[in-house]
């Protein structure tokens, strides 16, 4: 069995947790660095006996756990959902298409999405339904715009199953350059943006539900921010540390790709540095910037724009 050889397909549920069945044809999603988990409470029976030797363990409750990386890029059309559009409405994002035009994601407190996803393994199947996620994203000068996912979902036993071939969108990822990165109006001279969307996750149990958890819910997302990192320059140039110590807060904005259908627009209306350390990149003076992404009006924080 390779470890190579494997197809991830998911599907958006219409009723939490029941298998949509997704397919080949229509749900596989290009992937790399996929880590799946059955993740199982194990319960030691620590009984006082004659003997010192330890009894059989037992697994209480089970959930499943999935991370994979996928190409931050468009469906080739503009106003056609891209091929990542259903991992981002299960991890708290509302899909807003404009037909022809663009499709957004922006945060969304109320209906949280779910899916199921099959993970075909060289004669193996892994499934988790009901899962919901977080995601970061990283992008670089120079490379393609990359995110990182995380779902919890409920349990489904492994079983053995042929492996499946993958129909996936042939649009190829643009490379992150001339992205006019900006914060504040000041176009920063920096290398990377790196963004957490910090979703949160409660396991909701039943002591009716099948394996212990009846739901995977999304409970919040505090956290949520980034970080890059800027060339230094004087205050009067841009003020980092002023606007550090006012917690002044700043319109973010970066696009990756140039081509329509094929674009994403990433903006924040209300950014804030959380702390400014000093670095060095080829000698060169600059500034390490974690930042928070706070709302404007709410559930705005943050938007994905793919044009």
């Amino acid at each position: 069995m390779l470890e190579r050889k494997r197809t991830l397909l998911g599907k958006i549920e219409v009723t939490y947790g029941v298998d949509p069945t997704p397919v080949a044809a229509t749900d596989a999603i290009l992937e790399k660095e996929l880590d799946i988990r059955e993740i199982g409470e194990e319960l030691i029976r620590d009984f006082a006996r004659s003997s010192l030797s330890p009894l059989p363990h037992v697994i209480g409750e089970k959930y499943a756990e999935l991370k994979f990386q996928t190409e931050l890029k468009g469906s080739g059309a503009a106003g056609t959902a891209p091929e990542i559009g259903k991992l981002f409405r299960a991890c708290a994002f509302a899909e807003t298409v404009s037909a022809g035009v663009s499709v957004a994601y922006d945060p969304s407190s109320v209906s949280f999405s779910s899916m199921t996803f099959y993970v075909y393994r060289d004669g193996l199947l892994h499934k988790l339904t009901g899962a919901r996620g977080t995601l970061d994203v990283d992008i670089t000068v120079g490379k393609w715009g990359a995110i990182n996912w995380t779902f919890q979902g409920l349990y489904v036993a492994v079983s053995d199953s042929a492996l499946v071939s993958g129909t996936y969108n042939s649009t190829s990822p643009p490379v992150v350059l001339n992205a006019a990165f900006s914060v504040g109006g000041y176009s920063a001279v920096a290398t990377k943006l790196q963004l957490n969307m910090a979703n949160e996750f409660a396991l909701r149990r039943d002591l009716s539900a099948v394996n212990g958890i009846r739901e995977v819910l999304i409970t919040g997302w505090d956290g949520r921010g980034g970080s890059f990192d800027p060339e230094a320059v004087l205050e009067a140039t841009h003020p980092f540390f002023a606007n550090w110590a006012s917690a002044a807060q700043a319109a973010l904005s970066a696009t990756v790709g140039s081509v329509e259908g094929n674009r994403c627009v990433i903006t924040g209306p209300k950014a804030q540095y959380k702390s400014i350390a000093p670095g060095g990149r080829d000698k060169i003076y600059v500034y390490e910037i974690p930042i928070r992404l706070a709302q404007n009006v709410g559930d705005d924080e943050v938007k994905f724009l793919f044009n």
